[in-house]
């Protein structure tokens, strides 16, 4: 019998031309979404950063143009913009707080609150704009939505509703020296994500922080315009699209702050995180809707 020898091959030599495309097509899928990945965290983080400069910006050109009013310095033609203009009145500011609920039926949760308002509101927002199950205890006059500030009114609605997306926005930059940005959350149009932005604590700290912060009373017209532009299903709604869309109701003014509360709880209840900041079905979120707004008042 006659032995033959073979040529020793190792793995790499046995791959066939097939597999070994593959591999190499994997390793670029990958490096793409690693690309993918730190450009879209690179975005998100200067948007949000953008953001809060302008909330700030805006307030220093507000409390520059006063001074110049208080001593009698004209401001020259053409110097702000229209907007810049339109803000020159006043400095509106809210004091905002993270708390937990006080609800012991349900997983205690924590929010971002709104616990302050401007001074010459007529009436103290730290017994209306509560955390959800603490229940509402507002004077008599304030019974009405109609009565209050719609734009504190909304962003402790978008809040509120934003609040299971906490922990995905308050996250902790990473340790590996390696990485130089913080990893995408794809949360930076939430309200949530800009208002985090200007407190005092350290990003991974400020969800369990009990420190308050204050921030601009700046309208979500911007946000509701971002909103726009987010692909979503037709069956489902943002936080703020969903505040956009109940203070269009005729009835809203009228609506009383006991039903406006049991709404708030009802939707949070159907919010769902994908990744990408909390939806609501939207045959859900218009149930809860004309339920509140006219089954209960009408039957």
């Amino acid at each position: 019998m006659k032995f033959t020898f073979r040529h020793f091959k190792d793995d790499k030599d046995a791959q066939s031309p097939g597999q070994r495309r593959r591999e190499q097509v994997r390793r670029a899928q990958k490096t793409h979404r690693d690309r993918k990945e730190a450009y879209s965290a690179s975005l998100e983080s200067e948007v949000t950063e953008l953001r809060a400069l302008k909330a700030r910006l805006s307030q220093d050109v507000a409390i520059l143009t006063g001074i110049l009013a208080d001593n009698r310095i004209p401001i020259p033609r053409g110097v702000l913009s229209q907007e810049s203009e339109r803000g020159v009145e006043k400095v509106k500011m809210v004091t905002l707080v993270v708390a937990q609920e006080e609800n012991k039926k349900k997983s205690r949760r924590r929010q971002i609150c709104v616990q302050g308002m401007p001074g010459d509101m007529s009436f103290n927002p730290s017994q209306l704009i509560t955390p959800p199950g603490s229940g509402p205890s507002s004077p008599q006059h304030t019974n009405y939505m109609g009565n209050i500030d719609p734009e504190v009114v909304g962003m402790d609605f978008v809040l509120t509703l934003e609040s299971p997306c906490l922990q995905h926005i308050d996250v902790a930059p990473s340790e590996d020296p390696n990485i130089t940005s913080c990893a995408s959350t794809g949360h930076s149009l939430t309200l949530s994500a800009c208002v985090f932005h200007n407190h005092p604590s350290q990003p991974g700290q400020r969800q369990n922080s009990s420190t308050p912060w204050e921030i601009p009373q700046a309208s979500i017209s911007t946000l509701l315009a971002l909103s726009a532009s987010i692909p979503l299903a037709e069956s489902e709604v943002t936080p703020v699209q969903a505040w956009d869309y109940v203070r269009r109701q005729d009835q809203f003014a009228g609506l009383e702050v006991a039903r406006w509360e049991t709404l708030k709880e009802k939707l949070l209840g159907f919010v769902r995180c994908y990744g990408f900041g909390g939806v609501i079905p939207r045959d859900v979120f218009e149930n809860a809707v004309f339920e509140a707004f006219v089954v209960g008042r009408v039957f």
